[in-house]
Order: structure tokens, then sequence, then C-alpha cells
């Protein structure tokens, strides 16, 4: 019997035949609008974390430059208690604004956002650092900053805290950033490379702003040190990054480079000591 038969015995004869039916749709724009809404869902969690964040900094801040003149007064009133035996009336004075001091450091402490417990889980480091440079796509658009990704192929996964870990790398490329976006920076490239190594994985992040003085190398890890001028910046950026890759077992280190730039390389371990 022919395909082309259409007789009514060739119909009836029930002579049957398998066929293969494939049907494709285009899914390209459904994943196009998929991912841009887990992008915007993270910009979400990531914004509200960074509010907080930046409010325990503040608060942090207030608190670590208050502490200061209260202690040095406390040393004030003790040294007149042991001369005058603590009959003057200045001595008194002081205490009692040293007690108001105190109680306004306790509410200041009390105002502290706690952090939340994030669980841990297996992350791909590669997708993780994917998304904070999406993440971040405005800013280097807006500063001109061409992005070298240098991603090691396949990764093994790391057991982690997927949100901390995005805020340890949205730190370090946020101060990238403003390392490049400066007057007289002309050439202006974010590298982020990472590989395994020796049970654990190795992230570099390069930029090829005007780097870091060697003096400041052991410094820029302490709270409230910048090396950034003007006002507004809490130096609290480096210090929080490298508590966060301790709490996984890792840590960040400086590479003091031969040109311009700054590199900073973060080892974590696949799996946290306990």
């Amino acid at each position: 019997m022919r395909e082309d038969d259409t007789s009514a015995d060739a119909f009836l004869a029930g002579q049957g035949r398998d066929y293969l039916l494939l049907v494709a749709k285009e899914i390209t724009s459904l994943r196009t609008q998929q991912e841009k809404v887990r992008v915007a869902a993270l910009q979400a969690v990531m914004a509200d974390e960074d509010r907080a964040s930046g409010l325990r900094e503040s608060l942090a801040a207030a608190i670590f430059r208050l502490e200061g003149p209260l202690n040095m007064m406390a040393s004030v009133v003790g040294m007149l208690a042991r001369r005058q035996g603590g009959t003057d009336p200045m001595s008194a004075a002081l205490a009692e604004a040293i007690a108001t001091g105190q109680q306004a450091l306790a509410d200041l402490r009390s105002m502290i956002p706690a952090k939340t417990r994030e669980p841990l889980g297996a992350v791909n480091l590669n997708e993780l650092l994917r998304d904070v440079l999406d993440l971040s796509t405005g800013r280097l658009l807006a500063a001109g900053i061409t992005v070298i990704w240098q991603p090691q192929a396949m990764l093994p996964a790391l057991l982690g805290a997927p949100n901390r870990l995005r805020s340890l790398f949205k730190a370090l490329i946020d101060n990238a950033i403003e390392a490049m976006n400066t007057r007289g920076c002309r050439e202006r490239e974010l590298t982020v490379a990472s590989r395994a190594r020796l049970g654990g994985i190795e992230v570099d992040i390069a930029d090829s702003g005007p780097g870091i003085d060697r003096a400041q190398l052991l410094k820029v890890f302490e709270p409230f040190h910048t090396t950034k001028r003007g006002g507004g910046h809490l130096g609290t950026g480096l210090s929080a990054a490298q508590q966060v890759a301790a709490e996984h077992g890792g840590f960040l280190e400086i590479e003091p480079t031969t040109t311009r730039g700054c590199r900073v390389r973060v080892l974590l371990p696949l799996h946290r000591r306990p």
C-alpha cells in the first residue's frame, strides 16, 4: 500500500505503521525571564542583607568611637577618686556622665540586628561568583570596567552558606569597583578567577586600580580602618569579608603586585572544620 493511496480499501485494510513525532518548543525567552526573576530575587535578598549589615556596621562604629572617650573618662574619675577620696563634686558629675554614656552604649548594642543563621549546603562557587557579577553589572557598566572571567571549568562543590559567601565576594568586588572608579584610572579591568587547590577552592579578585601601599597591607583587615579618601567609609568591608571566610574555615590574603592594582585571594576548604 502506498502512503498516497486514498481509497477506502486502503483505509480499511488495517495495515499499521509506526511514526515518530518530534515536538520542539522555543524556550529561550522563558529561560531568560526565569533568570531575570531569579536575579531580581537575589537582589532583594542581598539588599535586605546589605541594609542589615550597614546598620550593624554603623552602630558598631558608633559604639567603637564612643567607648574610647568613656574609658578615658572612667580612668580620670578613678584617678581623682584615689587622690581625693571620692568627695570631689566634679568626680561625681563625671561618674554620672559615664553612667549615662554606658547606658547609651547598652541601648545601641541592643539595636544591632541579629545575624540570621543560614543553613549550610553544597555551593557551586562558579555559579555563585557569576551571580555576584550579575548583581554588580550596573555598577561595572557605569564605571566602564571590563570583566575578565577565568573560572576553572569543573570545581568541586563547597559546603557553605550561599548568602554569606555572596556577601563576601560582593564586598570584594564593590571594593575593586570603588578603587578603579576614580579620576586618573584609565585602564579599568576586573579579573575574577577560580581554581581547585589542596582540598579547597581558591578565588582571585584583581583590579587595575591604584593598589594598596605595602605599609597598609597588615592594617586593611582591622575594623574601621580604611584606605579610601573622603568621608562615608567605615572601613569594615575587608574585616567583614575576612570574618565570613573564617566562618567557612578559610582566609583572605592580599598579594602585592609589581604593577598598579590589587589582588585579593580567598582560600576556602571544601568542608568546614568542626
